[in-house]
């Protein structure tokens, strides 16, 4: 099992060194609710690995202790007098001696190397889930503002074609985006609409604001994203593969002994 575990974590740690210069730094997605479900699924996923690993080699560990307490209480020392009983004797002796050799090497294992790089990365994978939802939130709170402005532009065309019976965007100050040219218009105070015109240029410096603040935060997410992403995923699979190699190592070393009795 061990051995097994070992070659794919080997494997799979080529691999991330391979992908590690393929990503395009130039290209800033903003991100979506796909992209946070599939981080929240996959800190889901690292959290069950960092916690099905502490209980496999934790349960190794209690089984072979249990074995091994089991057999010295249940093989007892016989007399030699025959050559059964002598047989008998040689392997009780050999094969207690196997499980305690057994015992000590799962017990010498770094094991705690191993978990904490799984931690480590989940820990890594959590910060990500955290910035995006930041970023998504930034995203949500611009997006409300500009169907705020939407609302506040579209009710003052409606108030001005009814006092003034004509639709004049240069007259509005309001050409193209809504926001053009509004903070630069010198509203008369005799103007009917000057409080509205006044509303909708508030509005869109808040647009304007939360979208500049927006695209910061997709460059921040981004750049976190891949820079935690590279330096996390190889310093796990380096340690998880290192681990998986010093069981095999350790227990090949047992077998090796135990199969020498002979």
């Amino acid at each position: 099992m061990w051995r097994s575990m070992n070659h794919f974590h080997e494997i799979q740690n080529e691999i991330v060194q391979q992908v590690h210069g393929l990503v395009d730094n130039s290209v800033a997605e903003s991100t979506s609710d796909l992209h946070w479900l599939a981080t929240r699924d996959l800190e889901a996923a690292v959290s069950a690995w960092y916690s099905n690993f502490n209980r496999l080699v934790k349960y190794q560990r209690e089984y072979i202790r249990a074995l091994y307490g089991w057999l010295k209480l249940t093989l007892f020392q016989v007399d030699s007098n025959t050559p059964q009983e002598a047989y008998t004797s040689l392997i009780s002796r050999e094969l207690t001696t196997f499980c305690d050799e057994w015992k000590q090497a799962l017990d010498r294992l770094p094991d705690a190397v191993a978990s904490e790089a799984i931690k480590s990365f989940v820990n890594v994978v959590h910060v990500i889930f955290t910035k995006q939802a930041e970023e998504m939130k930034i995203k949500k709170r611009a997006e409300t503002y500009s169907k705020e402005l939407e609302k506040k532009t579209n009710s003052l065309r409606v108030i001005e074609k009814k006092y003034y019976q004509s639709y004049s965007m240069v007259g509005l100050g309001l050409p193209g985006s809504g926001c053009d040219g509004i903070e630069s218009h010198s509203f008369d105070a005799r103007d009917p609409l000057a409080e509205k015109k006044t509303e909708i240029a508030l509005c869109c410096r808040k647009v304007e604001d939360e979208m500049t603040r927006h695209a910061k935060a997709v460059e921040v997410t981004r750049s976190m994203t891949l820079n935690n992403i590279q330096t996390g995923l190889p310093g796990m699979f380096q340690a998880i593969a290192g681990f998986s190699g010093t069981v095999v190592e350790a227990l090949d070393v047992v077998c090796g002994r135990a199969g020498s009795v002979r």
